[in-house]
Parts: C-alpha cells; structure tokens; sequence
C-alpha cells in the first residue's frame, strides 16, 4: 500500500468515525429539556438571551473525547509508516480504539452530571 493510499484512507476512517460520533451523541443525548440545559452559559459572564441550541454534553467532554481520537488515529499511522507491519498497526488500533471508546464514554458520562457545572455559590 503506497503512502498516498494509506494517508487517505486514515484520513476517510477518522471523518466517518467523526461523523459516526456526531450521529451517536445525538442518538443517546437527553430529549427533554430543563430550565437548567436550556441556559445559556458565558463562560462567567451575565447570561444574555435564551441559548441558540443546547449541547448535547459539557466541553469538557469534547476535550476528552478529542484529546483521545486524534492519538488513536495518529499512533496506528506512525506505528504503520516506521514498521511496515500490518498486524502490529492493527494491534495498535484496537487499542487505540478501546482506548478511544473508554475515554469517551467516561467523557460523556462525566459530562452529564450537572452538578459539576453549577457555579459554587
């Protein structure tokens, strides 16, 4: 498989999983909106206005989950251009991807408990 081919097709799985993820949150979010999701937050500043569309998880979770995508697509790519091994990258992919799997279900999770993101008075 010729570099070309290999960039574009990383390129491809990592846009599908993206889209794929995209999809799934908005599937599993929460539907029924509260007083509390429905605010707008201002990263401190005095609310203004209803919110335009609420999330469907905290940044924080979307730190999580980018923080563990990107090296799991970024290590099976090395590990397949220093190596040139097609069991070892796929080895490095499947953990990549529990890696990136658990990362963000814990993300996700974390990122829907609401108390967390309530201003301590």
């Amino acid at each position: 498989m010729s570099d070309a081919v290999a960039v574009a097709l990383a390129f491809t799985i990592l846009f599908l999983l993206m889209i794929g993820t995209v999809y799934l949150v908005m599937l599993i979010a929460p539907r029924r909106p509260t007083p509390g999701k429905l605010m707008r937050y201002e990263a401190g500043n005095p609310e203004t206005g209803p919110a335009k569309a609420p999330l469907a998880m905290q940044y924080l979770g979307y730190i999580l989950m980018l923080v563990a995508l990107e090296p799991a697509v970024a290590i099976p790519l090395a590990v397949q251009m220093a190596f040139k091994d097609l069991a070892l990258t796929a080895t490095a992919a499947l953990i990549g991807g529990v890696v990136a799997v658990s990362a963000s279900l814990y993300g996700y999770h974390y990122a829907k408990k609401i108390e967390l993101w309530r201003a301590s008075a």
